[in-house]
């Protein structure tokens, strides 16, 4: 697999503040049906493997719905959405499963982690059993929830709090602002 088709080169502002050398634009993918089966099929086979327990996949119904469902349709499993309220997630109306569940988070990209933690905590307080996280990429410094996550490939791009960024001491314009990896 690789995030070739994604990468933007450049000195990057985040929405969150953060800083970083690039980023990757995930609509390369997800605008195209095939590839992005073509991703959630690799997500599923190391899901399989990685999880072998899992009873239910789970997207964030915001961004991560779409993947969630293909990747789902892949390990023969059904598929629950969590929308994200704050420092909360509520399952979307749609499939509120019962508690027992033995969960995978599946996403995209993560780049600091916040929502994969809310959404795991949400899982928990709800009875489930997170078992981990499935993502495509996850940048570094992301601060991840406790279970185990399983990227398919590093990150290309390293991240810096804006206070420090490397580029920005070095006087190297920006390239992208406001993006949200």
């Amino acid at each position: 697999m690789t995030l070739d088709l994604m990468r933007r080169g450049g000195h990057t502002a985040f929405r969150n503040g953060l800083h970083g050398a690039g980023w990757l634009k995930k609509g390369e993918v997800t605008r195209g049906p095939a590839r992005l089966d073509s991703l959630a099929a690799a997500q599923a086979g190391q899901i399989a493997v990685a999880f072998p327990g899992a009873t239910l996949i789970v997207g964030a119904s915001q961004c991560g719905a779409v993947l969630a469902a293909f990747v789902a349709r892949h390990l023969g499993l059904p598929v629950a959405f969590l929308n994200v309220e704050g420092e909360r997630a509520v399952f979307h109306r749609m499939h509120v499963p019962q508690p027992g569940e033995r969960v995978v988070f599946v996403d995209d990209l993560i780049c600091t982690g916040q929502g994969a933690r809310v959404l795991v905590r949400s899982l928990r307080e709800g009875g489930h059993e997170a078992l981990g996280l499935s993502a495509w990429a996850v940048r570094d410094g992301a601060r991840l929830p406790d279970v185990p996550a399983v990227p398919l490939a590093p990150h290309p791009y390293r991240t810096f709090a804006a206070e420090s960024c490397p580029l920005c001491a070095d006087e190297t314009p920006l390239v992208w602002t406001g993006v949200r990896e």
